[in-house]
């Protein structure tokens, strides 16, 4: 009795007691479909392989007309009736039962199963009581069972069964199988393992063994589930043959007009309200309240708070496919115009509009419009689906088409849909359009264009936008913020500056969405410049003015350009704040196309704070996100991440193909900084693969620059070090001191900020040896990979005076900064200048972690598992670990990968089996 074994348990107990002597009564509850009979049938084998009686009967539906039958068919003897004068006949005949089942149960144990009481006649349920209560002592086996289809409390079973339970007997109701149990099946019957697809199906079952069995048999049967390597994939989603019959048999027995109200409500969803459901077939919920109640008799409908609702997903399935198409597509039709005729939210009606529209059907075509635009402003993603079909059943000579390839290319675009967003608007440029419209197009074309990383090209169709004189003040200020996006993005950021000011200057003409977007690039174009107070003040009230903005103004994201100062200043607490209020921002607005950056800054907070792990899931999420949609703003930044961390570890060739990998989009796809960004990056790979001569080659062009191209040092403190240590390291002491130069003048004209002054201090020491300022910074360094490299640096210094205790403090306390932060190239580099010292160490937390199991999770990955195992969603994850959704799914996917699983409910079975290694153990 797979997933019924608590029943059965109970069960195997009643017997053992009637074999005892003592009777017991066990009553069983449940839907159709539940197991009910199945478990009644395998009780009577049991009883009888124990050498039970076996008296079994069966209430029916029409025999409530002929009292105590299903006594007498149990019985299977029934004494003739003698009347006695004045005796009622129910009475004599329950006498005669009693005596027959009496003279039964003086043999051996007894059984008595009746099954379907919720059809038994009032003195059938009567005579059990009587009979149950009299044979209390007696070795009888009382097993009852009914259907509880109806709502429980309104028949007489309901009132025997509760007064049974009072006096002692057991009550059980067969409920749903668990998820566990419903993945057992699936193995069992397809004899591989099922996949989250094929259990996601199998959930439309809603747990009910026999949907669950025939759905899956005739998965099996039609060859609709692929076998390979152990695990079963489904091939189709349609539902088999097998539970088209088993519907259609249910269908069948139903009365015309319940089965014209099921089908016809199937159309409208799997739930509905019964207005809908009457106006759709033309008459008065009151009069469909036959038809509502035969429909729940049947089990096909239950009632909720406010809707009834298909009691199974597979069936509402079942049932809505099997109409014929043009059936189907009319019924489609008909509900959409009749939630367009009641007026309110057309959202309702998009859905029904686009599966039964005929194209250039003008009227149902408006509905759309109103759908697309009343959740274009929420959801993107839906609209977007909407626009595009609208536009698919609009007739080129529809003046209304126009309006809907723009709503379609705004709404693509917002949701992250590049592709299909330039499609749209190369595609309209290619018909005859006026002169407005083409500005219009190519505003849209810009913006599209910008969040792909093609800065230039953005600026150049923008500008020919606004060279249109007759663009409306609105298409102005959307064609103004594409220009100013684009200046942004330029190697050269001075016509940007130019522009934002002059917004500012002149803020009164300009929407709310240009101010702010204008803050934003001039905030950054400061920073970039070395002026961080200002930058930091202007980016703080963007995203003050932002918050209590409209919609379009909060897609200007000043979040993630503060996140990402705060990060280049080290205040990581708030900047992990920031990026979860951003990423926050960016899935409430339903905003696809940004999404990619939350996720690439979260990745460098973890760098910076030393959780390597985590700093490559979030990177990778940022990778894949930017490659699925095509928005490649910050894909040079993840790749740099991804690049840093490499190298921490010392996985150089690894760290190199990031970069290489990153090579092909640097042109097309990347900001103002990114390609110096990842020449810096890049510079570090090859010192470590080929020493410092080869790196001098990559950046030595970056010395002179470094007083006007002063975000360079801004965004990465440790860059001046690394910078006069390359140049010291090929004997270039003039590069040396151009950056140490260029670092402190950044420091001096920003005292505000420590990070600076730190980064100065390291590399002046550095250049004059001085041990005094490396040992302020390895003090004050602005976070635990900085203080480690001051620390060796320090080190280095003092061990070349001859101070070697000093000195091997020093490259100590580097060494426990390496390995804090997970950087075990750095702390091999560091036990081997210790060895050449004399001093060694021993390193047990570097040992490599392994490739598979649960010793191969990492931190993350474990309490991602844990949480799963508890029954947490992705979206509970996500918001119990501050990260998105995105991430949660990564971390799955690399925990199914290494523990060799596909599923969820995997992963609880062998948590369940190894609990204990969910917890990391200690030393790792």
């Amino acid at each position: 009795m797979r997933g019924r074994e608590p029943e059965w348990h109970t069960f195997i107990q009643l017997l053992r007691a009637a074999e005892d002597g003592q009777g017991g009564t066990l009553l069983v509850e449940g839907e159709p479909g539940t197991g009910k009979s199945l478990l009644l049938a395998e009780a009577a084998s049991q009883a009888s392989r124990q050498g039970f009686l076996q008296l079994t009967g069966r209430a029916e539906e029409l025999g409530q007309f002929i009292p105590l039958a299903p006594l007498v068919m149990a019985l299977d003897e029934p004494p003739a009736c003698a009347r006695r004068t004045g005796e009622d006949p129910r009475i004599q005949l329950v006498e005669r039962l009693r005596a027959h089942l009496e003279r039964c149960v003086a043999t051996r144990p007894v059984l008595f199963c009746l099954d379907d009481l919720q059809w038994a006649d009032p003195a059938t349920l009567a005579a059990l009581r009587t009979l149950q209560w009299e044979l209390t002592a007696a070795p009888v086996a009382w097993l009852l069972a009914r259907c509880t289809v109806r709502s429980p409390g309104n028949d007489e079973a309901d009132r025997l069964f509760g007064l049974l339970e009072q006096h002692g007997a057991t009550r059980t109701e067969l409920g749903a199988l668990p998820d566990d149990v419903v993945t057992v099946v699936a193995a069992d019957v397809l004899g591989a393992v099922p996949q989250p697809d094929v259990l996601a199906l199998a959930a439309t079952a809603g747990g009910n063994p026999f949907l669950l069995t025939e759905l899956l048999a005739g998965l099996s049967e039609e060859g609709s589930v692929e076998i390979s390597g152990g695990r079963a994939r489904l091939l189709t989603t349609d539902p088999p043959a097998r539970v088209h019959t088993l519907v259609r048999h249910l269908l069948d027995g139903l009365d015309r007009h319940t089965r014209q109200l099921v089908e016809a409500a199937a159309v409208l969803g799997r739930s509905f309200s019964p207005e809908d459901a009457a106006e759709l077939v033309g008459t008065a919920p009151a009069a469909l309240l036959p038809a509502f109640e035969e429909a729940m008799d049947a089990g096909i409908l239950v009632t909720t708070e406010e809707a009834l609702e298909f009691r199974h997903e597979l069936v509402w399935h079942a049932v809505a496919a099997a109409l014929p198409p043009p059936v189907r597509h009319a019924l489609h039709h008909q509900i959409g115009k009749l939630l367009l005729d009641r007026g309110g939210s057309a959202m309702r009606a998009a859905g029904h509009l686009i599966e039964g529209t005929r194209q250039g059907d003008a009227r149902t075509l408006t509905g759309l419009d109103r759908a697309v635009t009343e959740v274009l402003a929420s959801s993107p993603c839906a609209a977007a689906d909407l626009a595009v079909q609208a536009v698919a059943l609009s007739d080129l000579s529809d003046p209304s088409r126009f309006a809907r390839v723009v709503t379609a290319i705004e709404a693509t675009t917002e949701a992250g849909r590049l592709e299909d967003a330039g499609d749209l608007v190369r595609s309209a440029l290619a018909r005859p359009v006026s002169a407005p419209a083409a500005a219009e197009l190519r505003c849209a074309l810009s913006g599209i264009l910008f969040m792909g990383g093609q800065a230039a090209e953005a600026a150049v169709e923008a500008e020919a936008a606004l060279a249109e004189p007759s663009l409306t003040g609105h298409q102005r200020d959307r064609a103004t913020l594409a220009l100013l996006y684009g200046l942004a993005g330029l190697a050269d950021s001075k016509r940007a500056a130019e522009e934002a000011e002059a917004i500012l200057m002149a803020a009164d003409r300009h929407g709310e969405a240009v101010v702010v977007g204008a803050m934003v690039v001039l905030a950054s174009i400061r920073w970039d410049a070395g002026r961080l107070a200002d930058g930091l003040r202007l980016v703080r009230e963007a995203v003050e003015r932002a918050g209590g903005g409209s919609v379009a103004v909060r897609r200007t994201h000043p979040r993630l350009a503060l996140a990402s100062m705060l990060t280049d200043i080290r205040r990581l607490d708030e900047a992990q704040v920031v990026v979860g209020e951003a990423r926050e921002e960016v899935e409430s607005l339903g905003h696809s196309a940004w999404m990619s950056g939350p996720a690439v800054l979260r990745a460098r907070v973890e760098l910076v704070a030393g959780r390597l792990d985590d700093a490559v899931a979030e990177a990778q999420v940022g990778l894949d996100l930017a490659g699925s949609l095509g928005t490649h703003l910050f894909s040079s930044l993840a790749a740099s991440v991804l690049s840093m961390v490499a190298l921490h570890r010392g996985d150089l060739r690894g760290a190199a193909q990031h970069i290489e990998a990153d090579r092909s989009r640097l042109s097309r796809h990347a900001a103002t900084t990114m390609p110096a960004r990842c020449a810096m990056v890049a510079a570090q790979v090859a010192e470590a693969r080929d020493g410092p001569v080869d790196a001098m080659k990559l950046v030595a062009h970056v010395y002179p620059e470094l007083q006007e191209q002063r975000w360079i040092l801004v965004g990465e403190p440790t860059g001046a070090p690394w910078l006069v240590r390359i140049a010291l390291a090929t004997g270039d002491r003039s590069s040396a001191e151009l950056a140490v130069a260029a670092a402190e003048s950044l420091a001096g004209d920003n005292p505000g900020f420590r990070t600076l002054r730190t980064a100065a201090t390291h590399a002046r020491g550095l250049l004059e040896g001085d041990a005094e300022a490396l040992g302020l910074a390895a003090k004050e360094g602005a976070d635990p990979w900085s203080r480690a490299s001051a620390a060796e640096d320090l080190g280095v210094v003092l061990a070349a005076a001859g101070d070697r205790q000093e000195a091997v403090r020093s490259l100590d306390q580097a060494l426990a900064g390496y390995e804090e932060t997970g950087a075990t190239r750095d702390a091999a580099r560091l036990r081997r200048r210790l060895r050449r010292m004399g001093v060694r160490h021993r390193h047990w937390a570097t040992a490599e972690r392994p490739v598979s199991g649960w010793a191969s999770l990492t931190d993350t990955e474990c309490t991602v598992s844990l949480l799963v195992t508890q029954g947490w969603t992705n979206r509970q994850v996500a918001n119990q670990m501050f990260i998105s959704v995105h991430t949660v799914a990564f971390h799955l996917r690399q925990i199914f990968r290494k523990l060799g699983i596909g599923s969820r409910v995997e992963l609880t079975r062998l948590a369940v089996e190894q609990g204990r290694d969910l917890e990391r153990p200690e030393g790792r």
